[in-house]
């Protein structure tokens, strides 16, 4: 069975493999004044060197082995994105102890849960989140200390000498991460510094970034793709991270402007709010403003198309200077597809993005887009310490995408009959469906267990639909999934949908009506069947229902298939 490694995006020499805390050492060491970590306190930027978070998190260190804390404890974290989370992360991975994260989202039972699981000795929590921290750790006895993130220097201690203590290996055990997928089944995901580190020193291979580069963080840090390619990979090469104050897009699109950030590490759903606020932005403005926004895109696709060359940069520079992304050149796009009409929109317009591929798993980044011709609608090549493999291909070639290198998990803590489920002979099954081009490219099609199996035989992959489906302005989210038919015994395509409300009264604005429940349904249904038209016969929707409220989702914004039922309407 042929196997695909990184041989056709270019790549630079690594800075090779180190412990998170001999990064910092290093990054310290070559840009001690350069600022690390910021974020808007008031009306400036709170800063942090290098040389200070290098210091802070040997005075933390040596606080926490002074309370007793010690190689191989596990100490687990919650707080909101800020530098003092950064600091709570490497001084706990200094002194060897193990971090589990965990979920700001989370409710008091599941954090105890967790807590309990991984044999946490110690909690290191923000005062944002004491209501829920109290009723978890009520009687608690396993959790000997909670201290508090906004108090870090109270436990600062002169740093022992190096000679008293064991030093941490990159094979020692780094983190315990509880996934919150949308299957409902939660496990602790062991990854050490070896497996993190690498896919580290992999991705500055293949793109490239330096110390001049200013990130702007808005995924939450408890999340693998946040810590690994918002945190670490930043602070590997000595760049600096700004914090964004709060989730809204005024606030972000602020911080980006005044931090003159030059890269943004998000999930799809994140750039597809932003591109739709642009494109809203182009519609309010008078005629002759939409023309020549019309106009030059038309030329910006048209170059592209004869030439293979990007004329977007030039061309909306004013654009991308109102909106406040001026300073900007690379998104990249993780821990879902995205929407490939959103790629392309932001590359008309001038903007760098990519997007990636991985799990938890893998620490988490398997694949990645080259940034010199992203192909929008696949996830790029591996990168350099892995490869990939399609196990059982069907005629077109797709099948289970399986995964090997030093990035792949320990394993599942406490839980050999999992890991066993996915590790085999160190390969790691995704889970996920796809296929490798002659480039070496990958392309996801779906999931495994999402995949729904025609009455003829035929492999429908419900995140097809789900995108086509998307095209409508009336769909705000979508959920395809296979459900039988209890007079034929066969499985067919259902859609649950959660409509674009603001479309509907919009519309009902313009042509001066009043739409009903039973009205909506039926202008939904036009839709259902008219972008299912795009589709080959036996993967269209047969049925669909409705739901007034947003589905439930992970903190990466994905669905959780597991919880829905709801209402048919025949299509």
């Amino acid at each position: 069975m042929e196997t695909y490694s990184n041989k056709h995006y270019p790549v630079r020499e690594g800075l090779g493999l180190i412990t998170i805390k001999g990064m910092l050492a290093r990054s310290a060491g070559l840009y001690p004044y350069k600022t690390a970590l910021q974020i808007r306190r008031g009306s400036d930027f709170y800063k942090v060197t290098y040389k200070d978070l290098k210091e802070r998190t040997e005075q933390l260190a040596s606080g926490l082995s002074k309370k007793g804390i010690k190689h191989g404890d596990k100490v687990a974290i919650i707080g909101e994105n800020c530098p003092e989370w950064v600091e709570s992360y490497i001084a706990v991975a200094s002194i060897g102890a193990i971090l589990v994260p965990l979920d700001t989202q989370l409710k008091s039972q599941e954090v105890r849960h967790i807590l309990t699981d991984s044999e946490a000795v110690a909690l290191i929590a923000s005062n944002n989140f004491k209501e829920v921290v109290d009723e978890a750790i009520n009687k608690l006895h396993s959790l000997k200390h909670v201290f508090s993130m906004n108090n870090l220097s109270s436990l600062y201690e002169p740093p022992e000498p190096k000679t008293l203590k064991r030093q941490v290996q990159l094979d020692d055990l780094a983190a315990v991460i509880y996934t919150s997928g949308t299957t409902g089944q939660s496990k602790g995901v062991m990854l050490s510094n070896r497996n993190i580190m690498s896919d580290v020193d992999s991705c500055y291979q293949v793109f490239h970034y330096d110390h001049h580069d200013i990130f702007i963080s808005v995924l939450p840090l408890h999340h693998t793709f946040e810590a690994t390619a918002g945190m670490l990979v930043p602070l590997y090469v000595g760049a600096t991270i700004t914090y964004a104050q709060s989730l809204k897009s005024r606030d972000i699109i602020n911080d980006i402007r005044d931090s003159q950030s030059t890269m943004m590490v998000g999930v799809p759903l994140l750039f597809e709010k932003m591109y739709q606020g642009i494109m809203r932005a182009v519609k309010e403005k008078p005629l002759l403003t939409r023309m020549a926004f019309s106009t030059s895109n038309g030329i910006v696709k048209s170059i592209k198309s004869l030439t293979g060359k990007r004329a977007g940069g030039k061309l909306f520079h004013s654009l991308r200077e109102k909106a406040g992304l001026s300073s900007l050149r690379l998104f990249v796009s993780g821990g879902a597809a995205l929407n490939i009409e959103v790629g392309r929109g932001f590359e008309t317009l001038g903007f760098e993005i990519i997007q990636g591929y991985g799990l938890t798993e893998s620490s988490p980044v398997l694949t990645i887009n080259t940034i010199d011709n992203p192909d929008h609608a696949s996830v790029g090549a591996p990168i350099t310490c892995v490869e990939l493999k399609i196990l059982e291909p069907d005629a077109n070639g797709i099948g289970e995408i399986a995964a090997k290198g030093p990035n792949v998990m320990l394993g599942y803590y406490k839980n050999p009959k999992a890991t066993e489920a996915v590790i085999r002979d160190g390969w790691l099954l995704t889970g996920d469906l796809g296929y490798i081009d002659k480039r070496g490219c990958l392309f996801i099609t779906g999931r495994a267990k999402n995949l729904i199996v025609s009455a003829a035989g035929k492999n429908i992959y419900p995140e097809e639909i789900e995108a086509q489906l998307l095209n409508s302005p009336f769909v705000a989210e979508v959920l395809v999934i296979g459900e039988k038919n209890p007079q034929t015994d066969r499985e067919e395509v259902h859609a649950m949908i959660y409509p674009n409300y603001e479309a509907f009264d919009e519309y009902a604005l313009k042509h001066r009506i009043t739409l009903d429940t039973a009205q909506i349904e039926k202008m939904l249904k036009d839709e259902v069947k008219h972008q299912c038209g795009h589709l080959a016969d036996y993967k269209r929707v047969k049925h669909f229902s409705v739901r007034e409220e947003e589905f439930p989702k992970t903190t990466t914004r994905k669905i959780k298939r597991y919880l829905f039922v709801g209402k048919k309407v025949n299509v």
